[in-house]
């Protein structure tokens, strides 16, 4: 296994909380595994350097809410928001009051086909015809975004003939790398004491992919609900009416930490894993400010994501679990939602390009049972109910994560 190298509404707030800028986190244990202890008092993260992660994660965001209506968005509007033609684009945040309005406020240099992975993606010789642009061969991130893209905006479709909706790969694909991947291998290089360079920049580059606001708390409310989310997404915490969106917005990993917490805390099995990685990103910042070793507070920022993404993958795996008890026979059209089909199967991609966890046999196992598609005509309802338990329990017992927290995430 390589350790390496946005539900906004229609305004990058609803999406950011269903689609994909929020959602979040989980585990057996509290932030520091006492669940007794007291929350930790807020912090806030010092830095603001970190303008052309924050461009990524608006990107994939943006992306994927263009995949969603491709009838709106010829093939030209994904290549130029995918390779960097950005600096004059608007960003999708209407119907928020924000201190930025183009991509170029931020940083329009980000060319997310450069930042990809070129890694093979696990088991992708096994895709189709209708969703892969080299059936039969192994291809990488870019390789099947730029084929989604084209498909999305030459042909307007929505999703190819065997079930695979395209908005949820182009941005589940872009959480997965470049943002889960470089930030999780910036973190690990600071836990293995191998940083070169800029110490600040880097820590701070994986402060922007993960996507936490500055300031935390008053974004949190666990009591609302599973959600997690006070009040949003996006706050002027400063009262200068409008919102910073390098400070004052939440972006999808840390939205989906924040919910993945909420549903655990809900649940009376607490884990936060949002607070854990926040405060742990604060403090490690502080240490580098200090001259001092950020490498355990790395180590604990890195571990909390990987597990949010670990538990996304069966977060999407109950979805269709509960589908599925309704359904007898085999599987067809209708019997799960392919959108939770697509979530997990890229979120599972994502634990190729990291994990401290889960070895290559196991990615690929839990790639085999998630499917190359959707299992139309192909499993019965028990059969795939079968290979989905087999998927979960590779997660849980690699993150020994709570039983009861896994049925209710």
């Amino acid at each position: 296994m390589r350790r390496f190298d946005f539900r906004y509404t229609h305004i990058l707030l609803l999406p950011l909380l269903a689609v994909g800028l929020v959602l979040a986190g989980c585990d057996s244990t509290g932030p520091t595994g006492d669940e007794d202890e007291d929350p930790p008092s807020p912090f806030e993260y010092s830095s603001t350097d970190y303008e052309a992660e924050t461009v990524t994660n608006l990107l994939a965001f943006d992306l994927g809410v263009r995949a969603s209506n491709p009838s709106d968005n010829p093939e030209s509007v994904f290549d130029e928001l995918y390779t960097g033609t950005i600096a004059d684009k608007t960003l999708p945040t209407s119907g928020i009051s924000a201190e930025q309005s183009t991509y170029g406020d931020l940083d329009g240099g980000v060319d997310l086909s450069s930042l990809t992975d070129d890694t093979p993606l696990a088991r992708s010789e096994n895709l189709e015809s209708t969703d892969s642009p080299n059936p039969g061969s192994q291809v990488t991130t870019d390789d099947l975004l730029g084929f989604y893209f084209e498909k999305a905006g030459a042909e307007d479709l929505t999703r190819t003939d065997n079930g695979i909706v395209l908005n949820q790969f182009a941005e589940k694909m872009l959480l997965g790398t470049p943002i889960y991947g470089k930030g999780a291998a910036i973190l690990n290089d600071f836990a293995d004491g191998s940083i070169s360079g800029d110490a600040a920049a880097q820590w701070d580059a994986a402060f922007g992919y993960f996507g936490f606001p500055r300031t935390l708390e008053p974004f949190l409310n666990y009591s609302g609900g599973e959600e997690g989310l006070a009040s949003g997404p996006a706050q002027d915490i400063d009262g200068n009416g409008s919102v910073d969106l390098t400070s004052e917005y939440v972006y999808t990993w840390a939205a989906y930490a924040i919910e993945r917490s909420a549903a655990a805390e809900n649940n009376g099995q607490p884990n936060d894993f949002a607070r854990t990685a926040f405060d742990a990103l604060v403090q490690g910042r502080e240490d580098i400010a200090n001259g001092d070793d950020p490498s355990d507070h790395a180590a604990t920022a890195r571990d909390a994501w990987e597990k949010v993404v670990a538990i996304n993958v069966i977060h999407y795996i109950n979805s269709m679990e509960s589908s599925l008890q309704d359904v007898s026979g085999t599987v067809g059209e209708g019997d799960i939602s392919e959108d939770a089909w697509g979530e997990a199967k890229a979120f599972a991609w994502g634990l190729q390009f990291y994990s401290n966890e889960l070895d290559d046999s196991q990615v690929n196992a839990l790639l085999e049972d998630i499917g190359n598609d959707p299992p139309y005509d192909e499993l019965t309802a028990d059969e795939y109910a079968s290979n989905l338990a087999d998927a979960t329990q590779i997660l849980q017992d690699a993150y020994g994560f709570n039983a009861s927290n896994v049925e209710a995430w």
